[in-house]
């Protein structure tokens, strides 16, 4: 049975859909907006990526690119390539261009596929501006089922992906494409978006259909090119915003997700945060941040799993709020932690100095996105939580497009710079070349906490080094610039460094690791009556390996208070724990299992 705010929110999803389909929603007047600038900027090219966890994903990343270029539809056998092609360009255009904006020296292969794809796309696109894939009645059409006569909006076929999913996929891919200097690509995605922003015999239909809000933010994204119009933002104002859902999350309902009547519960929800925050920029009206804020809250607070990966998924479910189902195998899908991760970087540099968003960026990178690719580099769907990890796959799933397009913009991650200085965000070793620093970062993290920050060129006058203290960290981080004592900050917070800058001074600090047993509070309880709990090391989810077979939940014997003190390190193996008493069981980072058998949420007495 339905419950009161499902039943509420269908009402009033069915209202606003009603006007959407009579075009009675209008857009505000642009020669009002007053956009909001970021406070800091991710860069977009001049970081280098030295050895490390990061270089190891991203390397990888490139090497898998490059595979799939070798292969028929750039897939291992058939998959979606038929179905959503244009995602499918999108994969490669993003994973080869991203790259190639950080890569230290001309890759040709790389610069090949790029050149080649748009090339397509340009002899195949019409004068009208249509990228032409596949006709619009395979997509954009509408076709009523007679069984529901009543409905205001029917779900189409899988085609109707095509008009949302496959379209914002390839709108970022045009996107990189255009970044890393191809000069058709720009042109050819603003000819598609005056097309798309004039079709008012299909617009009213748009957010009808499967999985339609993969479609909103394809105008926002848009805009914010150097071609954008006010014509992509209106766009989304008339045929996309749903003020029945924003008002959901301003008001912090936490069915907000689960209860969303617009389409079955998903991951791809996040896709409207994306939206809020460029719509926020564009036009700084208030309400957008406000709805951005709520929902990160309540997405935060009860459709993530300890250690981040996303507890909201298209089957297997309902997934009602806090319900962090484990056992089904429907979950932690990798596009939750790609779209949450571009969620929290348009917060990190709206609000630079909140810890919060960096710190959700790094556990998703270092848990989620470095444990999807399996040993032959291929992407998994879901990152289940227990059991065996699943098989990659190489059949352009949403999860291959969306990780390839992550993991390729890796660098970007790193660092910030606004006029006066920069900020370090994760802790990667890695250059930065920026107007008034060059910066070379040593670190071996996660496996070492020790960092150092070397000055390798400075232009003359002050600048500031802003520098992140991760709330994991255990007690206060004493920073050192060429060896002396400066300060010492608290967690969850950056320490400004200002100076007159001079080549060769060093910043050195070392931001304590230690365990953090947390609780399970979800409906997955294990059937002798202990209570489950996760173990983090810093931003590490630990995984347990032992003599238990798939099924089973393993239990620790001790409480949950006592656990931590049962650790003995391993001597060989960073970040290998046994446990006192229990030899046959090992804790290790999530990211290291591959198709051993596992359970990251064990049982406890």
């Amino acid at each position: 049975m339905e419950n009161s705010f499902a039943a509420k929110a269908r009402i009033e999803k069915d209202k606003e859909y009603k006007l959407i389909q009579e075009g009675g929603k209008c857009g505000s007047d642009p020669r009002e907006w007053k956009p909001v600038k970021y406070e800091a900027v991710m860069p977009e090219t001049g970081v280098t990526l030295q050895e490390g966890f990061l270089k190891k994903l991203f390397d990888q990343n490139i090497e898998y690119i490059l595979r799939c270029c070798k292969m028929e539809d750039y897939c291992n056998g058939p998959g979606w390539a038929y179905w959503l092609p244009a995602s499918n360009d999108a994969r490669m255009l993003s994973g080869a261009a991203n790259s190639l904006m950080w890569c230290e020296k001309e890759q040709e292969q790389l610069r090949k596929i790029v050149d080649d794809i748009i090339s397509r796309i340009r002899k195949r696109a019409r004068e009208d501006g249509y990228f032409n894939y596949y006709p619009e009645d395979e997509a954009y059409t509408c076709i009523d089922v007679p069984e529901e006569p009543d409905s205001i909006f029917h779900v189409d076929n899988d085609n109707s992906e095509r008009k949302n999913y496959d379209r914002v996929f390839w709108t970022r891919g045009m996107i990189s494409a255009s970044r890393c200097g191809n000069k058709d690509a720009l042109p050819i995605l603003r000819a598609m978006y005056d097309w798309f922003n004039s079709a008012e015999n299909y617009l009213p239909f748009i957010l009808r259909g499967s999985n339609a809000t993969n479609g909103l933010p394809g105008g926002p994204l848009m805009y914010h090119t150097p071609a954008g119009k006010p014509e992509d933002i209106l766009t989304n104002q008339r045929w996309l915003d749903q003020d029945y859902w924003m008002d959901q999350f301003i008001a912090r309902e936490p069915e907000a997700f689960s209860e969303y009547p617009g389409d079955r519960p998903h991951c791809y929800d996040l896709l409207e945060l994306e939206a809020l925050a460029d719509e926020y920029r564009a036009t700084g009206n208030q309400r957008y941040l406000d709805a951005l804020l709520g929902a990160w809250e309540i997405y935060r607070s009860g459709y993530q799993h300890i250690g981040g990966a996303t507890a909201i998924c298209e089957n297997g479910g309902p997934y009602p709020y806090k319900s962090y189902y484990i056992s089904t195998g429907h979950n932690g899908e990798t596009c939750g932690s790609v779209f949450w991760i571009w969620v929290n970087s348009r917060l990190m540099q709206l609000a630079p100095s909140e810890e919060k968003y960096a710190s959700e960026i790094e556990q998703s990178i270092f848990n989620i996105i470095g444990s999807c690719r399996d040993s032959l580099g291929n992407t998994r769907y879901h990152n289940r939580m227990q059991g065996i990890k699943e098989e990659g796959t190489c059949i352009n799933t949403c999860c291959e497009v969306s990780s390839t397009m992550l993991i390729s913009e890796l660098p970007k991650y790193i660092y910030m710079e606004d006029e006066l200085g920069v900020w370090v965000n994760l802790f990667v070793s890695s250059t930065i070349q920026t107007r008034k620093l060059r910066l070379e970062t040593k670190t071996d993290f996660p496996y070492d906490c020790h960092v150092t920050i070397q000055v390798k060129e400075t232009d003359e006058g002050c600048a500031h080094i802003s520098i992140r203290i991760p709330s994991w960290a255990a007690g206060g981080t004493e920073f050192f610039i060429n060896g002396e004592s400066v300060c010492t900050e608290a967690p969850g917070s950056y320490v400004r460094l200002d100076r007159d800058w001079k080549c060769g001074d060093t910043v050195t600090f070392r931001n304590k690791m230690d365990f953090s047993v947390k609780n399970y509070e979800g409906w997955d309880s294990a059937p002798n009556g202990h209570g489950r709990c996760a173990l983090m090391y810093g931003p590490i989810l630990m995984a347990l390996t032992g003599s238990f077979q798939e099924g089973e939940i393993p239990e620790i014997k001790c409480s949950a208070d006592q656990l931590a003190d049962r650790l003995i390190p391993d001597s060989e193996a960073k970040l290998h724990f046994s446990v006192k008493g229990q030899p046959e069981l090992l804790f290790k980072p999530y990211f290291e299992i591959d198709r051993e058998v596992f359970n990251c949420f064990p049982t406890v007495q």
